[in-house]
């Protein structure tokens, strides 16, 4: 049974329902199925705590993505630091939506099995997360 449910939303503007139908299309395109796809947001603190616990990294971040699929199957939860997202929505000159669905998309993409390891990477990343941006902005 699938189960993609989002928590926390951080805008009135982002209608859960169409992000479960925007991960369905995203799902679908990609040539993927989903299990469980649960993306929660949550605050500065939990997510520093997060990334000292499961990363020892001591530093703030704005998505962890913690990926038990197989990358046909999808089987997630993403953590997505409200206060990061704003933050990187002010510093890149968009909407706190558009950052939102970048950081879903960026986490979607890991669980299917892309990396941002390297520079060449990132370019690839960024590229696709542009993709699913799009496709969340054109009815389908």
């Amino acid at each position: 049974m699938k189960r993609i449910e989002f928590n926390n939303i951080p805008s009135p503007d982002l209608d859960p329902s169409e992000l479960i139908q925007w991960i369905d299309i995203l799902a679908r395109d990609y040539g993927v199925q989903i299990q469980n796809f649960i993306v929660n947001v949550i605050g500065k603190d939990q997510m520093l705590e997060m990334n000292q616990k499961h990363l020892n990294h001591n530093t703030h971040t704005d998505i962890l993505t913690f990926d038990y699929g197989n990358q046909q199957v999808i089987n997630a939860e993403l953590f997505v630091s409200k206060c990061m997202c704003v933050h990187n929505a002010s510093e890149n000159l968009q909407s706190i939506e558009n950052e939102y669905l970048r950081l879903i998309s960026h986490g979607f993409l890991h669980t299917i099995g892309f990396s941002d390891s390297n520079s060449q990477e990132k370019v690839l990343m960024s590229e696709h997360e542009d993709r699913c941006l799009q496709m969340f902005h054109v009815k389908q």
